[in-house]
């Protein structure tokens, strides 16, 4: 090792030249914020230029030559070592051509260049580093067996990188019950570090991680399906249930479309029959965000078509017919006393006779809807006419580029689906709810009815619908109408009579 000797304590300018030009390159090719690494290089030259200034300046008999030396070449080569190592694996460049390294790799790495480093400057100071690991071995096992549980989660974690299950940003279940299911932060020596859903960052031992059963609902791919229930009254068809329970769940956000989710009867109870929801999500940290709101909307769906939800039987009921879907309607569908007080105060009825609002409150009931969902949509069927009591809802029409448009946001005292009520056609646009809404839905045929007693009131919406009309076009097309709007308004009420005396 003699050449190694002259070129540590003589001819060094070419070696400091070198660990100069690498720590350089390294500080370039590292991210902005990553360059606080190049400390290490930077610290470990100066080391070895301090010696250098030792020797040629100060008393050396003061200290062993051979702790210099080593000191020298250990802070040399342990410099262009981590220099190196910061451009092959750290960089830039090396980061957009392999995929970037778990740290427990990058460490292990670097531990073992030090070591090399450390062996290489051993012998430079004529140690012989057999030596010294032949007289430590009985300090070697004392630390060995003391330090046994920290290697079991060392090698652990070395067996986790080598065969991965996870990587950082995957959701892993390790454990039972909610508080064993966390994403993935970080990855280390000793443990794997986890944020639940809760946010709350758990440590959990390499070991532990390695030996328990893990559930990764990242990985193949990050679809997954969740499975809850519901438990709906006996006298409610199953069909019903459903057809509500598939329908709220096309409009829950995040809720997948493919695969399909389906809705089963589980099992019957005491309080009435489980139904159990499957769907389909692809982001496990909206999960019960997602599950919440499809329950917020159930609510909505199972108020408006007047199904209680199941209660516990704590009590005995005298019941003079069987319980069915016609008598739970019945006994929620009836009128509320103020319906009459209430249709009143809507625009194109103000006036009318107290006969004419009899006929619509008997087709008239109250409906609440949750903030997103959708009232009616564009193309679909129905004839029922829509009064806003309480909350904002938004108007909007598909253009002739594919797009939706806005076309109003209506509120308190507005009213619509006048269009489908009058022309018999399908939904002309979509409205969803902007905030919690309570409307009252008239039905057709009490309109027809109501009609048939004053023909006004038909007159009195079809020029509120000529003018929506209107509206839905220069929305559609970004242009003015090329039909007199009187003249249309005149063909929709000849339309209308047509339809009320039909």
């Amino acid at each position: 090792m003699d050449w190694l000797d002259s070129s540590a304590a003589g001819a060094g300018g070419l070696g400091i030249g070198l660990a100069v030009v690498l720590g350089a390159l390294a500080f370039v090719a590292l991210p902005r914020g990553e360059r606080y690494l190049i400390r290490a290089p930077a610290l470990l030259l100066a080391l070895n230029i301090g010696v250098r200034w030792f020797e040629r300046y100060a008393d050396r008999a003061s200290l062993d030559a051979r702790l210099l030396t080593f000191l020298g070449i250990f802070g040399l080569f342990g410099s262009m070592a981590r220099s190196a190592f910061l451009l092959a694996v750290m960089s830039m460049p090396a980061r957009r051509l392999t995929r970037p390294w778990p740290r427990i790799l990058r460490d292990l790495l670097m531990a073992f260049l030090y070591f090399g480093v450390a062996l290489v400057a051993l012998r430079a100071a004529g140690v012989e580093p057999g030596s010294l690991l032949a007289t430590s071995a009985l300090l070697t096992a004392v630390i060995g067996l003391s330090l046994q549980e920290t290697l079991g989660n060392l090698f652990a974690g070395l067996s986790l990188q080598a065969q991965p299950p996870f990587s950082v940003g995957d959701w892993l279940q390790y454990a039972d019950g909610p508080n064993g299911i966390g994403r993935v932060l970080e990855i280390n020596w000793r443990a794997t570090h986890l944020v639940t859903i809760g946010e709350v960052e758990v440590i959990v031992p390499n070991g532990v991680i390695a030996k328990a059963p893990l559930r990764n609902f990242s990985r193949p791919t990050p679809l997954m399906r969740h499975e809850t229930s519901i438990v709906m009254p006996d006298g409610v068809a199953p069909h019903r249930i459903q057809t509500i329970v598939l329908r709220a769940l096309a409009e829950v956000p995040g809720v997948l479309s493919t695969p399909p989710p389906s809705v089963l009867v589980a099992q019957f109870i005491d309080r009435g029959t489980t139904y159990s929801i499957r769907y389909f999500i692809d982001d496990f940290a909206k999960l019960e965000p997602i599950e919440g709101e499809l329950r917020k909307r159930l609510w909505y769906w199972f108020r408006r078509e007047r199904i209680e939800l199941a209660t516990p039987r704590s009590r005995v009921e005298a019941m003079s017919e069987p319980l069915s879907v016609t008598s739970l309607a019945r006994n929620h569908s009836e009128p509320r006393p103020d319906v009459k007080a209430r249709l009143s105060g809507i625009d194109f009825l103000t006036g009318v006779s107290p006969e004419v609002l009899d006929k619509l409150a008997e087709g008239t009931v109250s409906a609440l809807y949750a903030p997103g969902e959708a009232i009616i949509r564009e193309g679909e069927s129905g004839n029922e006419l829509f009064v806003i009591e309480r909350g904002t809802v938004q108007v909007t029409v598909s253009r002739e580029e594919g797009e939706r448009a806005p076309v109003a946001s209506l509120t308190a005292g507005h009213f619509f689906g006048e269009a489908a009520l009058l022309r018999e056609e399908r939904r002309s646009a979509t409205v969803i709810a902007l905030t919690d809404c309570e409307l009252l839905v008239i039905s057709a045929g009490a309109f027809r009815a109501a009609a048939a007693l004053d023909a006004s009131i038909a007159e009195r919406l079809t020029h509120k619908l000529a003018s929506r009309l209107t509206e839905l076009r220069n929305a559609v097309t970004d242009s003015l109408p090329d039909e007199d709007e009187e003249r249309r308004s005149l063909m929709l009420i000849e339309r209308i009579k047509r339809f009320f005396h039909d």
